[in-house]
């Protein structure tokens, strides 16, 4: 039987996956952006597929030269009130089964918006309703609390900026290159966090599960992994969890922290005196803090070797997720109990199927 934490230590040869087909992948969105030319990106989706979006939105606007915007399908429905008829709007669902993204999809395409759908297979609902499919490189997934699905959706995200930063001459092919070495250095890079983060959960682990509360925070693209990680502690070992930007997190938030809330830093060198700043200070004052990063406060922390200078949210997800996977196994959760969702879908449904993201 497949684990969870199989499912976390398949990432890497997913990632691997993605980038040896991403000409096959990306084949129709070119053509499209070739022939009709975008100035904007709007990527549209609910919970791991908005997290992705907020985690890879910098570098797909970076790399790719546009002006690169993230919403929630909610919030894309009825809080928008200006529409670009320029831009690609892009919806992602794993399983494809998400309604409100589908719905939403419905009507823009309808309307004769350019839309594009990532999702896990081209005959998924989502797949199948959209103009142009991007395979997101997953396969099918075992769990519905997504690792797969949020590493393989950053990664295609990322790369969607990539191939069309160089499609409009954004990018030299020098700088296309270099971007694209770094993205080699991904998989083996998140093995190593991985197997390091297993092992420091040994340790580690106590603080956290003693906790009422767990937060994590970071800057740049792990502001996006900061939610994530909120997200899995939440659904995975069902503990209490927010994300926060590091910024964000430190305006207000950090008033209500006390000894019964752990707060983990995020670290990329983004805003890193800040970061290990607050890292000091929950150790120091509130005994109940870490950093998960190359540069860290003391030994308590897990210190990384990071390979990129982009992609390092990519390489850190190994980290959080393992956090996830250990706070439940060792709190005494049968992850491979049956997820039955029979009685919350009597009053609610968010998906046209009982898994999906």
């Amino acid at each position: 039987m497949v684990s969870f934490l199989d499912c976390i230590e398949r990432v890497p040869s997913i990632l691997e996956g993605i980038l040896q087909n991403r000409e096959e992948h990306f084949r129709d969105l070119k053509k499209a952006v070739s022939e009709r030319k975008i100035d904007e990106i709007i990527f549209i989706g609910s919970g791991t597929s908005n997290t992705s979006a907020v985690t890879a939105r910098p570098f797909a606007e970076k790399a790719g030269g546009l002006r690169t915007t993230v919403v929630s399908s909610n919030e894309f429905m009825f809080d928008r009130y200006v529409r670009n008829p320029n831009a690609l709007y892009v919806f992602t669902s794993q399983t494809g089964t998400s309604g409100f993204v589908r719905k939403a999809q419905k009507k823009f395409r309808e309307e004769g918006y350019l839309t594009a759908a990532i999702s896990e297979a081209p005959d998924t609902p989502l797949a199948s309703e959209s103009q142009i499919y991007i395979d997101m490189g997953c396969g099918k997934e075992e769990y519905p609390m997504r690792t797969i699905g949020y590493c393989a959706s950053v990664f295609t995200q990322m790369l969607m900026g990539l191939e069309i930063g160089k499609l409009y001459g954004h990018l030299t092919q020098e700088a296309y290159d270099g971007y694209l070495s770094q993205a080699q250095r991904v998989p083996e890079s998140s093995r190593a966090v991985c197997a390091g983060a297993l092992l420091w959960m040994d340790r580690a682990k106590r603080k956290m599960l003693r906790s009422q509360l767990i937060v994590f925070t970071g800057a740049g693209p792990l502001y996006g992994l900061s939610l994530e990680g909120a997200m899995k502690v939440w659904e995975t070992p069902q503990i209490a969890s927010v994300g926060y930007e590091l910024e964000e997190g430190m305006h207000g938030p950090n008033y209500g922290y006390s000894s019964n809330h752990c707060v983990i830093v995020l670290n990329d060198g983004t805003e890193e005196e800040k970061g290990l700043a607050l890292a000091r200070w929950m150790k120091e004052v509130k005994n109940n803090g870490f950093v998960v990063g190359n540069a860290v406060v003391d030994e308590e922390d897990l210190k990384t070797d990071l390979k990129t200078a982009d992609f390092t949210a990519l390489e850190l997800a190994p980290a959080v997720q393992i956090i996830a996977y250990r706070l439940a196994f060792d709190g005494g959760r049968d992850l491979f109990a049956p997820h039955d969702n029979s009685v919350m879908e009597s009053y609610f449904k968010t998906h046209d199927e009982e898994q999906g993201k």
